[in-house]
């Protein structure tokens, strides 16, 4: 909290080192009119010049409850229901950078942190090098403590500078801003407090942080910053402040006005207004920290109102394009930043017919697409459209699309034999697991040409003793096949089951063991349970009932 002592010089005392540069005095709201140093922001009227001794800082604080209510006092209670109250705005585009500090506003090689320490000492400072303060002694009204190393002290906005902009800093100008964050014209707008007690406050307004000690003091401040800078109040933050000032003593307090900011001059009027065509949303186009950069941010019905006077907006520029193979038509938002911060939109029909029913163009690349390549086929090259539509790529449609990069799906694919029109989903290429691939969902897939070979490694064939059908087991099929089929696979020699025919002896050591009991919970995903299957299928059928209901040869279909 700034002291009314019109300069914050090391004291004669204080021996500065060599090349250290003495403040000089600093403009506070009691400073003599004859000061040469100017305030941040020119305030609406002249401060009147007073001076007071130094005082401890729960003094300096709050009026005496018996002090006379003046021309320029009021009680707390009055002095509340003179702030504003609203809801708070821009609660997400509030960055700190917005607000700059610390600086060095009269030159004198002091920053404001160094001129709130030196101010609020309560024994002479000592410097290093410059204005950079190494010692001193700060008492810390929001916990008590005192600490002799400024490391241990933060300086608190007292009213957070993140609150400031959500209750109506986010209009003002870039300069208001760090006059706002810097003012060393008021001694309630700084103080420095106990680091690890400021990191605690945060953001936080009354309604979720207030001080252990001095509550009714920290009131007064936050009412006359608030007052002073003309920031509003939420609601909650109202129930908060009106239960301590209305429902203790601490109402009848009296404060002294401070110099009202004019934060009318430079306030901020406004970012661009757009509107989408094929919807109702109206987008402010605001210029990020980086002052390079800008994001659009959907406008709320009462800030388009109460902000711009229902000021009107420019339609955005937006183009409407879809894939030649899919049905979806999206719109496509040219904000500023190139390709990276364009709007992607799927339309519905009602969004469509809000624009005018326009006719798409076709479109090389959509955003959201998916390239891809299956292990089994590397000559074909597919993309999936963020609508979840699949297409298998010409040369040309890939040239179209700006060559994009692909991801190789080496353990995935596709596989049919010469001899069968059975086609097989391989899910996992390494460990030849897979299942049977219906027409539709090939057709789904836009159907890529399966690899095609005699044997698929692992499968089988197998006979049940004393019958003469041979069926084939793999990850596409387990059915019986035709003499022309068996020929065509190489004739391989089947595997006979439930040998020799009738005997209840335990199956020759081909045949695996039957096994325990599962259920798909024992599997991590679905290849590990179809591997299962396929291998205990021929002996013992789907003994673990793992195919479900469907009998379609896939199991486990929950499992990713």
């Amino acid at each position: 909290m700034i002291t009314n002592d019109p300069t914050v010089s090391p004291p004669a005392t204080t021996a500065a080192p060599t090349g250290a540069v003495a403040p000089t005095p600093v403009a506070t709201e009691a400073a003599t009119s004859t000061s040469t140093s100017e305030p941040l922001v020119t305030p609406l009227s002249a401060p009147t010049a007073t001076l007071e001794a130094p005082q401890t800082k729960a003094a300096k604080l709050a009026q005496p409850e018996a002090a006379a209510v003046g021309a320029n006092t009021t009680t707390l209670s009055a002095f509340f229901n003179e702030l504003s109250f609203m809801p708070e705005e821009n609660t997400s585009t509030y960055d700190r950078a917005l607000f700059e500090h610390w600086i060095d506003a009269d030159g004198n090689g002091c920053d404001t942190r160094q001129e709130v320490l030196a101010a609020e000492s309560q024994v002479d400072v000592s410097y290093s090098s410059g204005c950079t303060i190494i010692a001193g002694q700060w008492y810390s009204r929001y916990d008590g403590a005192t600490w002799t190393n400024p490391s241990d002290v933060d300086v608190d906005h007292l009213v957070p500078l993140q609150e400031a902009w959500q209750s109506g800093a986010w209009r003002w100008s870039p300069e208001l801003r760090a006059a706002y964050a810097n003012d060393l014209g008021y001694q309630r707008s700084l103080e420095a407090v106990t680091d690890e007690v400021n990191q605690s406050k945060g953001a936080q307004d009354p309604a979720t942080w207030i001080p252990t000690l001095e509550q009714c003091g920290y009131a007064v401040d936050w009412v006359s910053v608030k007052w002073r800078w003309n920031l509003t109040a939420d609601n909650s933050e109202h129930a908060a402040l009106n239960s301590l000032v209305n429902g203790t003593s601490c109402g009848s307090t009296v404060v002294e006005r401070p110099t009202k900011m004019d934060t009318t001059g430079s306030t901020f009027t406004g970012w661009p207004l757009y509107k989408i065509v094929y919807d109702s949303t109206i987008y402010e186009l605001v210029t990020n920290p980086d002052g390079a950069t800008q994001t659009p941010l959907p406008l709320s019905y009462e800030k388009w109102r109460d902000v711009y006077n229902f000021q009107t907006p420019t339609p955005a520029a937006t183009d409407f394009v879809k894939y030649p193979w899919s049905p979806t038509v999206y719109a496509v938002t040219f904000w500023p930043g190139g390709e990276n911060y364009w709007m992607w939109t799927p339309l519905s029909f009602h969004q469509w017919q809000t624009a005018g029913y326009p006719t798409p163009r076709n479109a090389g690349w959509i955003k959201g697409s998916y390239y891809y390549k299956w292990g089994t086929n590397s000559g074909e090259l597919f993309v999936e459209g963020a609508d979840g539509v699949n297409h298998k790529l010409t040369y040309q449609e890939w040239a179209d699309s700006g060559y994009r990069s692909f991801q190789e799906r080496h353990a995935e694919g596709f596989a049919a034999l010469t001899w069968a029109p059975e086609m097989a989903r391989m899910t996992n290429l390494y460990t030849q697991s897979g299942r049977p691939l219906g027409y539709a969902e090939w057709q789904e897939e836009a159907f890529p040409t399966p690899q095609r070979m005699q044997r698929i490694p692992g499968d089988s064939f197998y006979k049940d003793c004393g019958s003469s059908t041979i069926w084939y087991a793999g990850p596409g099929m387990n059915r019986p096949v035709s003499l022309q089929e068996w020929q065509a696979a190489g004739s391989p020699n089947p595997t006979v089951r439930n040998a020799p025919c009738g005997s209840t002896t335990p199956p020759p050591p081909s045949q695996p063991a039957r096994p325990a009991d599962v259920d798909c919970s024992d599997f991590t995903y679905q290849y590990q349970a179809q591997a299962w299957y396929n291998h205990y299928y021929p002996y013992y059928g789907d003994v673990a009932n793992l195919d479900g209901i469907d009998n379609d040869g896939r199991v486990c279909e929950s499992l990713p």
